[in-house]
């Protein structure tokens, strides 16, 4: 936990298969893919993987995927991905016991939220805690000085001041789904 990273401070978050070819084009080399079925996750992975870009599938949104080992063995093995993202903490241990990289989701509806995503970050110790909404500066900025891993600000980031505020607050990147924003910086 806490091991500076050096990212491209804006991820580009894949919600449709056609955005696979802008998401191709931004200078990050890691993006999150936050669409797919088991029918054709593998060849969008494919796809991403290469031309260089490290993936992070969103397991919680793949259609036809459990939330068990088998299906983490599968996005391992099979598809190629790098990590995943998901709100289940079981399933992200199980996961980084496979060897895959792991993005904890918090979503900050209310002050309980905030601190029990804080204590099961400080357990799990993520490669990253993607904080949503993360258009919230201070609530960035409290974390960031209460959390000393990476910490990506995503969910409704929609101009380039956002990007500035979530950085200047202690993001180290944020994700969006916002493709005018993919090559902004």
């Amino acid at each position: 936990m806490g091991k500076a990273v050096n990212l491209y401070p804006v991820i580009p978050a894949i919600r449709t298969e056609k955005d696979i070819e802008e998401a191709l084009a931004s200078p990050s080399t890691l993006v999150f893919l936050l669409t797919g079925n088991v029918v054709n996750i593998e060849e969008m992975v494919y796809k991403l993987k290469k031309e260089n870009k490290e993936v992070f599938v969103h397991i919680d949104l793949v259609k036809g995927l459990s939330f068990d080992k088998c299906s983490l063995e599968f996005l391992k093995d099979v598809v190629g991905a790098d990590g995943i993202i998901s709100t289940h903490i079981s399933l992200l241990k199980a996961a980084r016991k496979l060897g895959l990289k792991i993005i904890q989701r918090v979503f900050l509806v209310d002050s309980g939220a905030l601190e029990s995503g804080l204590v099961q970050a400080k357990d799990l110790e993520p490669d990253f805690l993607e904080i949503l909404p993360g258009i919230i500066p201070e609530i960035i900025e409290e974390i960031s000085n209460r959390y000393s891993g990476n910490i990506i600000a995503g969910g409704l980031v929609r101009k380039k001041e956002q990007i500035f505020a979530a950085l200047k607050a202690g993001a180290k990147a944020i994700s969006t789904s916002c493709k005018d924003l993919w090559k902004i910086l």
